[in-house]
This record gives C-alpha cells, sequence and structure tokens, in this order.
C-alpha cells in the first residue's frame, strides 16, 4: 500500500522515486503496486516524479497566458485546428479548438453522437505534438505567431520532452509489473507522437450544469496508451468507482502530482488486465446552497499529455497477457484505431 507519509486521496497515491531511483528489488515492488493499482482503478496519483514544481507552475502560467490571447489571434487559419473530414485516412491534432468542438463519448452510432451534441462540452484546447523526428515533419504544430507570445513555444516543447521522459518511466515500471521485459511498451513509442492539451474550461454557471443544460466533460475514457494529467487547485475531476458503477470518486488536485491512467489503447493490448475507466469533469462543490440565480464556477486549467503508439506499428496483445483463453482484440495499428476514435470525437451534424 502506498506510504502513509504522502497526502490523503481518494485514489492510491505513490512516491514514484521508489522506482525512479531505486535498486532492482524496490523497483519491482513499486512497480507491482502501481500496476495493482491500475487493475483495479485504471487511476494513480504519482508525486516525487521528476518534473519539478516550478515546471509545473510554469506550466499553468503558460497556458493562461495562451488562452488569454485575443480570439481573432487564436482563430487563425494558421493556428486553428483543421476539421476531420467525412472518410478521411488521416487527421490533424494540432492547434486550437474553440469552445464546443470536441465532444468526448463513448458512443460511435450517429444518434448516440447526435444525441450527446446537443449539450457540447464547455471547454476549448490547444495541442501539440514533438518538434523533432517523424512525427513533427508528418503533422507540424501550429503555434501563435512569436511576438504574440514570446518564449511560449520554447517552454512548451522543453515541457514536452520532460512529460514524454516521465511516460517512458511509466510504461518500464508498467512492464515490469506485467512481468514483460523493461523496454516492451517503450519499444513501441520511439516517434513521440504524443498529443500534449492544454484546456481550459470557461466559468460556467452551476444551475446549468447542474440541470444537463452545459457540461463540461461527459464520461468517457481515453483513446491512448497512458495519459499523463496536470490539474490546477479548482477541481472537478471524478473517476468511477469500480466497486459502484455508475458513482464517481473524487479526484481532488493535490498538489505536486500527475494522474496517470490507463487508456483504451492499453487495455486493448493487455487483454483487459489494466483497466481503462470511466472519468468525467464537472464542477466542484459549491462552498454554500445556491440561490434560484445560480453561481459561476472559476475557470478551471488542466494539462493532459496523451501518450500514443508509434502509428504504424502493429499492436497484438503480449503473448504474456493471453490467458487460457487467448488474446480478445484482433491486431491493429494505432493510426486505425485513434483515428475511429477521433472521427467520433470530433463529428458534427
Amino acid at each position: 500500500m502506498p506510504s502513509k507519509a504522502l497526502p490523503k486521496a481518494s485514489l492510491p497515491i505513490f512516491d514514484f522515486s521508489a522506482f525512479r531511483k531505486g535498486d532492482a528489488e524496490e523497483k519491482q515492488s513499486a512497480a507491482t503496486q502501481i500496476v495493482d493499482a491500475f487493475k483495479r482503478y485504471g487511476f494513480v496519483y504519482l508525486v516525487n516524479h521528476g518534473i519539478s514544481p516550478e515546471q509545473n507552475q510554469a506550466l499553468f502560467d503558460w497556458s493562461k497566458k495562451f488562452f488569454y490571447l485575443p480570439e481573432d489571434v487564436r482563430m487563425r487559419p494558421a493556428l486553428r485546428q483543421p476539421e476531420i473530414k467525412p472518410n478521411a485516412t488521416s487527421y490533424i491534432a494540432r492547434g486550437y479548438t474553440p469552445v464546443g468542438f470536441e465532444k468526448l463519448s463513448q458512443a460511435y452510432d450517429d444518434d448516440g453522437l447526435k444525441s450527446l451534441r446537443a449539450v457540447p462540452d464547455g471547454k476549448d484546447m490547444f495541442e501539440l505534438g514533438p518538434d523533432k523526428g517523424i512525427a513533427e515533419i508528418r503533422e507540424p504544430n501550429r503555434y501563435p505567431p512569436e511576438d504574440a507570445l514570446p518564449g511560449f513555444k520554447q517552454f512548451t516543447s522543453e515541457f514536452f520532452w520532460s512529460a514524454n521522459e516521465l511516460a517512458m518511466e511509466v510504461f518500464r515500471c508498467i512492464a515490469i509489473g506485467l512481468g514483460l521485459d523493461e523496454e516492451y511498451f517503450v519499444n513501441y513509442h520511439q516517434d513521440a507522437d504524443n498529443l500534449f492539451r492544454l484546456i481550459r474550461y470557461p466559468a460556467v454557471d452551476r444551475v446549468a450544469l447542474a440541470a444537463g443544460k452545459a457540461a463540461r466533460t461527459t464520461a468517457h475514457t481515453d483513446h491512448g496508451s497512458i495519459t499523463l494529467l496536470f490539474q490546477d487547485d479548482v477541481g472537478g475531476l471524478e473517476v468511477e468507482d469500480p466497486a459502484k458503477p455508475g458513482t464517481y470518486i473524487v479526484a481532488a488536485p493535490i498538489e505536486g502530482s500527475v494522474i496517470v491512467n490507463v487508456g483504451d489503447f492499453l487495455m486493448r493490448w493487455t487483454n483487459d488486465v489494466l483497466k481503462s475507466n470511466l472519468h468525467r469533469v464537472v464542477a466542484p462543490s459549491a462552498d454554500r446552497s445556491l440561490s434560484d440565480d445560480g453561481e459561476m464556477t472559476r475557470e478551471r486549467y488542466s494539462t493532459a499529455f496523451f501518450i500514443q503508439a508509434d502509428r504504424n506499428k502493429v499492436i497484438q496483445c503480449a503473448k504474456e497477457l493471453e490467458g487460457d483463453e487467448g488474446a480478445k482484440y484482433p491486431p491493429v495499428t494505432a493510426a486505425e484505431y485513434l483515428l475511429m476514435r477521433r472521427a467520433a470525437t470530433f463529428k458534427t451534424y
């Protein structure tokens, strides 16, 4: 179990330095505990993970600077993320996305998607990927002009690679905890073809949220391998309780922590051994009873680092995880799987 010296949390919290800096025995112990938590909850908190408090604070400072840019700058065609075209065979996940464009969903049929889109998710986003290598050549980043936000490009690039380094350590931890070669998952993530997403949830009326007339982020699972989530102190993230489906655990902000969760692709990859769990963003609890006039929430900022396998590598269940019944899912490339998921996420009517 996590150390008693760690902060209190409703989900498992681990001191990741036990894995990052430990000897072989300490690494194995930490990996076993963390993988057991992923099997049960799909989510863990990590502290002492290698990204400094100063980097973390700067991340939110830069995020606010970006979203405070004038709307006409954020909406320039050169910065705006292109829409996914019907029957597309590739996608572009770079640039600015205005409020209401994305609708996270577990539905893929037209009726289900259309029904969910009746209430858009109330957030806008800026997404970028690596600034070098195959992934960058295939899909260049879309930055605001340097004179509009000097230093932003340099900082986000540096943070991208710090987060990627942490993600590879998490993969090594997961592999050891599953009894696989330490580099098993790392070997499928060589392109760093990841999605680094700055997110702003504008202030919204609590009464409208409670009545279902507005939404922050509806319940969903993530698409890729794992997600690293950095959140501010506002709160609102909730994770479904595996012991009580339909009820949610509050994933309160913990200073200095990163939340790591399993994505659908990794759950499929591990033959459902690891759990990709539903989660959502709602308004945090009010400090007092609300009048009929309601109350506006605070703005909320978070940064999600979605780790995705190299697009053209074929992924199939590791032999060690097939069990008695064999692999549950056919082989698939990350490109095929992610295109299907993003097409549903951004589909318009």
